[in-house]
């Protein structure tokens, strides 16, 4: 059994990890990404919950298959219910052949292929932009389109995100044409509060047994 002294110390360790949490469940609703999303973005807008199907997202001008080098006007869309303020909406797109150029696309420090939107771009849930297929003619593009429609409040409260995936061989692609599998797994951050939730539980199961 557990005397009073244990008692204590074990509702003061409790309330300390609740509060740690708590903090941590905080800053993690917390994240806004108004000047573009980097890696953490790579599986959807996770920050925000889980995708909304009453939020559409959609970039239309690809071809069924691209010609090399040639270049494709495309153009990104967002179609939610959220109210729109100063702050509309933003993307992230993961493409695995060519490039995309328009004005005030990105690619953030440290990143590979991910493309996403500036501060002056993010007043809109429309975007135009160009993407310039691959020279070699024996690749598979693949795109990964996240998009968020957010209401300007600052936070993850009210905004709706959603995915496409689509994929377009070149000519002599001869491999087996799938869009890439969308993911909603959670991201690390995600992962840490849940291991210091467990960790707690187990904690607190091994004080409840000793003696």
């Amino acid at each position: 059994m557990i005397n009073i002294e244990d008692e204590r110390l074990v509702g003061g360790i409790v309330r300390q990890v609740l509060a740690l949490l708590f903090i941590l469940v905080l800053a993690g609703q917390s994240y806004a990404f108004p000047t573009g999303a980097d890696d953490r973005g790579d599986n959807g807008c996770l920050c925000h919950g889980g995708s909304d199907d009453s939020t559409t997202v959609t970039l239309s001008g690809l071809p069924e298959m691209y010609n090399s080098s040639q270049e494709y006007n495309v153009t990104l869309t967002i179609e939610s219910p959220v109210e729109m303020n100063e702050v509309q909406g933003g993307f992230r797109i993961l493409v695995s052949q060519g490039e995309m150029v328009g004005e005030g696309w990105q690619i953030l420090p440290d990143d590979s292929n991910g493309y996403t939107h500036t501060s002056e771009i993010n007043d809109r849930r429309v975007w135009n932009a160009v993407w310039i297929a691959p020279e070699e003619t024996d690749k598979l593009a693949t795109f990964v389109i996240h998009g968020n429609a957010v209401n300007g409040n600052e936070e993850a409260s009210g905004d709706e995100w959603n995915s496409q995936s689509i994929a377009v061989p070149g000519p002599d692609y001869t491999g087996d044409v799938s869009a890439p599998e969308l993911s909603s797994s959670p991201n690390n951050f995600k992962l840490a509060i849940g291991g210091i939730a467990v960790a707690l539980v187990l904690g607190l199961a091994i004080l409840a047994v000793k003696d």
